[in-house]
């Protein structure tokens, strides 16, 4: 029992034996049976298989596909579509992180994939589904018409995917790209999207990679008349973001001392209680000055 609960913490659940036959399986394409052991070390997550144990096989597939050295594109979408086509939440999370790469082959038929994914039942999958539209995007400009199409998507689950393909321009060059696509996407009413969206896209990875641009950004978009805007902005310093750079989140937080609308409020609450923990001394000197009667 003692050896089984050490098995089931550990962050493999492939044995050199079950990896020595994916390995064989994948040189014949024999992918059907890759999947029968990966369904084999499912665990009760997410019902799929530990992410070391999916990410063995589809580094090992792409491995192959490019040793192969011809018709890649062809065989990387023929595998994803393979694996997207199956219903087996290992399947397509598999099968999402191949099929981008073959974009150029289908773009029309990879985007639609892409798209069905992203509404997957399973939060899982839709991390790879996210994870996808990033990469997709990072290759592939013509892309980005597409997600300005979904950020206004009925499905809150594709929407959130648009969410997460402002990583594709996470860089020096790329990163208003960025927060144009997001910009789409910050009146978003979903409690889903917006969690995603300020806290973690916009402070926590961008605001730490591009303090200063971010901060800008924020600003900008906190002369919003929307609440739910506002509670992006605000929240987009409930985090690390926040937390390393104090002067100005606080300098943004003040845009909003005699708003009364009762989301940003709750936002204001809770994002000064975090920053309280951190720099005790400026948080409270802020509140006893701009914010003393809305704490309670």
């Amino acid at each position: 029992m003692d050896k089984l609960k050490t098995n089931m913490n550990s962050d493999t659940l492939l044995n050199e034996s079950d990896k020595l036959k994916i390995l064989k399986l994948i040189k014949s394409e024999n992918y059907e049976d890759v999947l029968k052991i990966l369904d084999k070390v499912k665990t009760s997550h997410a019902g799929t298989s530990k992410t070391k144990d999916k990410r063995f096989v589809i580094r090992e597939i792409v491995r192959n596909i490019l040793d192969s050295g011809k018709d890649t594109v062809k065989k990387f979408y023929s595998a994803g579509k393979f694996f997207c086509e199956i219903e087996n939440d290992n399947a397509k999370e598999i099968g999402i992180s191949l099929i981008w790469r073959g974009y150029e082959f289908n773009p029309e038929k990879v985007k639609r994939i892409l798209l069905k994914i992203s509404d997957d039942p399973n939060w899982e999958v839709r991390e790879y589904a996210g994870n996808a539209f990033a990469d997709t995007l990072y290759y592939h400009n013509d892309f980005l018409s597409d997600l300005n199409e979904w950020s206004g998507h009925s499905s809150e689950n594709v929407r959130r995917a648009v969410v997460f393909s402002a990583l594709a321009y996470r860089d020096e060059k790329n990163f208003k790209k960025a927060f144009t696509l997001l910009s789409k996407l910050m009146k978003d009413r979903s409690v889903y999207v917006r969690k995603n969206l300020g806290p973690f896209i916009l402070g926590s990875l961008f605001g730490g990679k591009f303090p200063e641009e971010t901060s800008d950004f924020l600003k900008k978009s906190g002369k919003s008349k929307d609440p739910y805007v506002k509670w992006n902005v605000i929240m987009s310093f409930n985090n690390s973001f926040g937390k390393n750079h104090p002067d100005k989140a606080l300098e943004v937080l003040s845009m909003f001392k005699d708003d009364n609308e009762i989301r940003v409020i709750r936002a204001m609450r809770s994002t000064l209680n975090f920053l309280g923990k951190h720099h005790p001394e400026a948080v409270d000197s802020f509140i006893r000055k701009n914010y003393a009667g809305k704490m309670r």
